[in-house]
């Protein structure tokens, strides 16, 4: 982590420290409208506040891994996040799959957002016909502005539902952060439908053929290794492989190559990312 995230990281502490959840929100949310509205114009689209930009904002973390590995969704990039809802590409081109690949909009369903992000999980439950569930560990996040009060805590190496409880489940960059992600994968395939579907989402080296796994506690090695402080592996061109072991069907799609319908550079999503969608027979 740069100088420079440690003391923004440090300064966010010290504001959580004092300032009350609801007035953090609130002044959060101010944040973001007076941004939506410096940045407006029509050069790009976010599809959950559904509001144009002249440009998205910069972000993610910059290591020499990125580079060196040739690592997909992760590392620093310009215009990604969403400067009013904060989405970012990665969270637009989950939009454009529900959107395209899937009737999550329209059918009764019932669907497991582990660690949502909050523009996904705004958008999400404005739908009636969607019975939205969310859950994660990530405790800190209960304790900044940015989960609800009402996010479940969840181990998913150890998911609380029942078996085939689920249509689909949305896994965004998660399971690189599980020490025992072939358990996690499993307990996803476990409360899936038959039928039913998983966006699980992860980095990927594509300089690697088989993923990157050794043991550290250092936060630093971490960085150096796989490109986040918090990660614990770096997924290579065998991850599909790896969900396919735990009994999923797995299709690998690229809204570049296949021509989605949608200006794709419009919504500023990264091209190169593909989806892992995991479907369990």
């Amino acid at each position: 982590m740069k100088a420079s995230d440690r003391i923004v990281k440090s300064i966010k502490s010290i504001l959580k420290s004092f300032v009350p959840y609801n007035l953090g929100v609130k002044i959060r949310g101010g944040w973001q409208k007076f941004m939506g509205f410096y940045y407006r114009g029509n050069n790009v689209y976010c599809p959950y506040c559904g509001q144009s930009f002249k440009r998205m904002l910069p972000g993610g973390m910059e290591y020499k891994v990125i580079e060196e590995r040739d690592i997909v969704g992760g590392g620093y990039r310009d215009n990604i996040v969403c400067p009013r809802c904060y989405s970012t590409d990665r969270d637009r081109l989950i939009y454009l799959y529900l959107n395209h690949k899937t009737s999550v909009f329209s059918q009764p369903i019932k669907l497991l957002h582990i660690a949502p992000e909050g523009p996904v999980r705004a958008l999400l439950r404005k739908y009636n016909n969607i019975e939205y569930y969310t859950g994660d560990k990530f405790t800190e996040g209960y304790n900044d502005y940015y989960y609800d009060r009402d996010i479940i805590q969840m181990d998913i190496t150890d998911i609380q539902y029942e078996d085939e409880s689920f249509d689909a489940i949305i896994c965004n960059h998660v399971l690189e952060h599980i020490l025992n992600d072939r358990l996690a994968m499993s307990e996803i395939y476990r409360v899936m439908k038959p039928g039913g579907w998983a966006v699980l989402q992860v980095p990927i080296a594509r300089s690697l053929e088989k993923g990157l796994e050794i043991e550290t506690k250092s936060n630093k090695e971490r960085e150096d290794l796989f490109g986040q402080f918090d990660h614990v592996r770096l997924y290579g061109l065998d991850y599909p492989k790896r969900l396919e072991q735990a009994g999923f069907k797995v299709n690998i799609l690229n809204p570049a190559r296949e021509q989605w319908p949608f200006d794709l550079k419009k919504y500023a999503i990264n091209e190169e990312e593909n989806l892992y969608v995991a479907q369990k027979l």
